[in-house]
């Protein structure tokens, strides 16, 4: 008879459902994030349900059929508020869930609504150092945020105001020993710079574009001596398409737009660059480090630690074009130290990012997520 009460508690630790409602499936280091997310929940015994609630680009799509992962959409594409709501508020009334856990800021807006509207406990992810005005007005309505980084973590607790009890780190990113590996530039072949990236203005593509132009402007000799490739695609793909046949670099910087093939890609580059405004953890960014890439980005979000100038590449301090310049300077002026920074930044995730860190940090919050009844 004393074990039957016990019994009962375990039973529901072990088959929590979970709605893991997102804003949408299109290219986006959070959206890539969830095959990784979701996996780790279930193997931790939790029933996981992703819905978006639209579709846009679809681009997260192949991670999530890789992993073998169904999903639902709350619309066929981009909807008002109220329409989404109705439309998740009608499956959870056939499969309610024990928590309803957020990703992105529209995501998180139907969920906690949701919530509120049925009693169920919101546990909300915060993906950057940045906040929409109606999620700061709704911060309370979630028992638990979890950062995707430090930075973020930090963010939501200095800036948006959250008591410390409510909010636990989830890095989402964990390496992968058995990545690509790019092969390391020899000084004497084209130097091939890429990103990859949503096109959009918190990226600063058009700044990096001009940065380049303004170099290779200077220094006209190296036009033959590298090439820039952004992987993906986005609102601002006009304008840098634009600003790409304003410098003249037609034959220098690519867009070739989004493909889900990015090891590959990144597995062919020298050196990885990324410029963004602000960033939280930066999928992108660590998955170049992990195929043995040097890196070159902006001090923001999780990337402030991650590059070490002088031990994994170059940091973007103050104006971008000086910057570049500066660390394209010393590149072509000693191309050994991209081999020697690619590995640096292999070590670097490989200590900070294992598997077992990743599962780690899944247990302890699923040890803190809120508690309802079945």
């Amino acid at each position: 008879m004393r074990l039957g009460p016990l019994y009962k508690i375990l039973e529901w630790v072990l088959l929590m459902k979970i709605h893991y409602l997102v804003t949408s499936l299109e290219t986006g280091g959070a959206e890539f994030a969830i095959p990784d997310i979701v996996t780790t929940l279930k193997n931790l015994g939790h029933d996981v349900s992703i819905i978006a609630c639209e579709p846009r680009d679809r681009g997260a799509v192949p991670r999530l059929v890789a992993a073998g992962l169904s999903y639902r959409l709350l619309a066929s594409r981009r909807r008002f508020l109220p329409i989404i709501l109705a439309s998740y508020l009608s499956i959870i009334r056939q499969d309610r869930p024990d928590i309803i856990w957020t990703s992105l800021s529209f995501g998180n807006l139907v969920g906690q609504c949701a919530g509120k509207l049925l009693n169920i406990p919101v546990v909300s992810f915060k993906h950057s150092a940045s906040v929409r005005r109606y999620t700061y007005r709704l911060r309370n309505s979630s028992a638990l945020w979890i950062g995707d980084s430090q930075t973020v973590v930090d963010y939501l607790q200095q800036q948006m105001g959250i008591p410390a009890d409510k909010v636990m780190a989830w890095p989402l990113f964990q390496y992968d020993q058995h990545a690509p590996q790019a092969r390391y530039w020899d000084g004497e072949s084209r130097l091939q710079i890429g990103s990859v990236g949503r096109l959009h203005e918190v990226k600063q593509y058009a700044a990096l574009i001009d940065a380049l132009g303004t170099f290779l402007a200077r220094y006209p000799t190296l036009r033959n001596r590298l090439q820039l490739t952004i992987l993906g695609d986005g609102p601002e793909r006009e304008r840098l398409e634009d600003k790409v046949i304003q410098w003249n670099l037609q034959d220098i910087v690519l867009l070739p737009g989004f493909s889900d093939q990015v090891h590959s890609f990144m597995a062919g580059l020298h050196l990885y660059v990324q410029p963004s405004r602000y960033e939280g953890m930066c999928l992108a960014l660590h998955e170049a480090m992990n195929v043995g890439l040097p890196v070159m980005a902006t001090p923001v979000g999780e990337m402030r630690d991650a590059v070490q100038a002088g031990k994994t590449g170059f940091v973007l301090a103050g104006e971008l074009d000086v910057a570049l310049a500066s660390a394209l300077q010393q590149i072509f002026a000693t191309p050994s130290v991209l081999q020697e920074y690619g590995r640096q930044a292999r070590r670097y995730v490989a200590t900070k990012f294992s598997h077992q860190q990743f599962v780690q940090a899944a247990e302890q919050i699923v040890a803190r997520l809120p508690t309802t009844t079945h």
